[in-house]
């Protein structure tokens, strides 16, 4: 199939799809990640940070969105607990997880920032005021209408105020148990009154804490629900705390309806395009057979379809299972007029028992794969040099990275020579630039808000076909009246330059003159996707019209099918 007919097939198939976005738009996987290492006024920890990371990496890789804060004090906290619930929507997945002092008064959890003062006995109401209760931040997420709310808390450590114990506030172990209301689910690092470890001992090298890292690897593996992560979690904490002779047993508090599992994406390390994904194996896809599914988009599975392991999903995905092939130039299914049943496509084969695969494209490049609110967007514009990716964000922010591909190091876009208002500081440079050559894939977007928070990563799709195609279509709208110009040069000449440039947008040019519709056609040359805007030394660029030529009516079929309005240009 030559490339135009691909491009508009994947192009009518995008526009038809975007009749579906709501249907696409479910619950949504957010997370605030705060670590609090460095305290100004009581004992430091040493882990907490580096656990903190260390689960934020781990729920990107699960799909969520995270906000990312470190060694924040009272304001930062603040800051980061609004900006995160102003990001729900009902409905959301929402995942809280501190690592950092916590202290219990009167059967109430705190949380410290790292500006908690250092108090004396009979002065814990100043810690009520400086700190955060477990009970707030379960009331914002709840109030927000999110489906789930999930509180980790690694914060059960030893009493931050009991270094002088002369004077300090009574030591006290652990935090309290928690009485979760419907839709939440609490696990604790420690049963009620316990401490939890940072370390087995001071040769521990693990960078995290004895409860993180056992709760790490109960997240990374697929498909197990809250319970059995926070059932596993215990045994092994359970184990490591008691090889030292220390009691500690993580505490699990569960008000969540029917079984959740946190994420139905799988801990992998993708390449750029590919996603992978696995269930458990039944029916005719074991992990044994092996099938195919060629997409140019979003790949999910539908219903009845059950993924075994070693699944991939994105452009030549593998499957795990037989020998067929779905593709979207070649549907088994016969064409329908019907965008839910245009979704559906049959798998090939002549087994019986066929299943079905659902295949999404995103919508048009530029959008997220998965709709976030308060996500950034991006535009994309292609010049001889290559392309510029300009990003629009939801909120001020004081830094902005990319990488392009859904592994490796983020890039800093770096500060423009301007002062937002919004922060005082430096505003960070909204755009970059890719190669010209830039293929089809992910490119993954994370900004700092003005809390501190890392706020990201979130995955734009960048198709190099219809992002040309909508550069030059909306360059062209917006320089309507001079799609052609009239010169006089030994007659009358009138020059379709304009379109010719852009001509990587339009399929048609048809023109007519003295108001006469129009109906005659003016060739382009084809479109050069390595060199776009070039045209060829034997390109034909202008017409010589007849002496009483006065005016020329222009219209453009563009290369989604639809026409633009008659434009009319009138003769000087």
């Amino acid at each position: 199939m030559r490339r135009s007919a691909r491009f508009f097939t994947s192009l009518v198939l995008s526009l038809a799809l975007g009749l579906c976005a709501a249907e696409a738009a479910l619950a949504r996987n957010l997370a605030l990640v705060i670590g609090n290492d460095s305290y100004a006024n009581v004992t430091s920890l040493q882990k907490a940070v580096s656990d903190a990371r260390a689960i934020a990496d781990q729920l990107e890789k699960l799909g969520y969105v995270v906000r990312r804060v470190e060694n924040a004090d009272q304001r930062g906290m603040s800051r980061a607990l609004v900006a995160f619930n102003a990001d729900i929507q009902p409905g959301d997945r929402a995942l809280f997880y501190y690592a950092g002092h916590g202290f219990e008064i009167g059967g109430t959890n705190y949380l410290l920032p790292t500006d908690v003062p250092s108090v004396q006995t009979n002065q814990q109401d100043l810690i009520r005021d400086a700190s955060f209760s477990v009970e707030r931040v379960i009331d914002g997420i709840r109030d927000r209408g999110a489906g789930v709310a999930v509180l980790v808390l690694d914060a059960c450590r030893n009493n931050p105020f009991a270094n002088d114990r002369s004077r300090s506030v009574a030591a006290t172990r652990g935090l309290a148990r928690v009485d979760a209301p419907e839709g939440v689910f609490v696990l604790m690092s420690a049963g009620a009154k316990q401490e939890a470890l940072d370390r087995l001992s001071d040769q521990d090298g693990n960078p995290n804490s004895v409860f993180t890292r056992s709760f790490l690897g109960e997240l990374s593996k697929p498909g197990q629900t809250l319970v059995e992560i926070a059932k596993k979690t215990q045994v092994d904490v359970r184990a490591l705390a008691a090889s030292i002779g220390h009691d500690q047993t993580p505490a699990y508090y569960d008000q969540v309806i029917g079984d959740v599992v946190l994420s139905d994406a799988v801990d992998t390390t993708p390449q750029v395009g590919q996603q992978v994904a696995s269930a458990s194996p039944q029916g005719n896809t074991g992990p044994n057979i092996r099938t195919e599914i060629n997409t140019v988009g979003r790949t999910e599975a539908g219903k009845g379809v059950s993924i075994g392991p070693g699944v991939k999903l994105g452009p030549g995905v593998t499957i795990g299972g037989k020998d067929s092939r779905i593709a979207l130039q070649n549907p088994a299914n016969p064409p329908t007029t019907d965008p839910a049943k245009a979704l559906n496509l049959q798998q090939g084969g002549a087994a019986t028992g066929q299943q079905l695969a659902l295949v999404r494209p995103d919508t048009k490049p530029g959008q997220l794969t998965q709709p976030i609110g308060r996500a950034p967007i991006a535009s994309f514009s292609r010049s001889n040099a290559g392309w510029t990716v300009t990003l629009s964000l939801p909120e001020p922010a004081t830094a902005l990275s990319y990488r392009v591909g859904e592994a490796g190091e983020f890039k800093e876009t770096g500060l423009l020579d301007v002062l937002d208002q919004r922060t005082g500081g430096r505003m960070p440079n909204p755009s970059f630039s890719m190669s010209p050559r830039a293929q089809a894939g992910i490119i993954q977007v994370r900004y700092r808000s003005i809390d501190g928070a890392d706020v990201g990563p979130f995955s734009i799709r960048f198709d190099p076909d219809i992002a040309l195609y909508e550069d030059q279509r909306r360059n062209l709208t917006s320089i309507q009246g001079s799609w052609v110009e009239f010169r006089d040069f030994n007659g009358v000449l009138v020059y379709f330059t304009t379109l010719v440039s852009y001509r990587c947008a339009v399929t048609e040019v048809r023109y007519g003159l003295n108001g006469a519709p129009p109906l005659t056609r003016f060739d382009l040359p084809v479109c050069n996707m390595k060199d776009p805007y070039s045209i060829p030394n034997n390109a034909k660029t202008y017409l010589k019209l007849p002496g009483s030529t006065k005016s020329i009516s222009v219209q453009v079929t563009w290369r989604d099918g639809s026409q633009s309005e008659v434009n009319t240009v009138e003769k000087d």
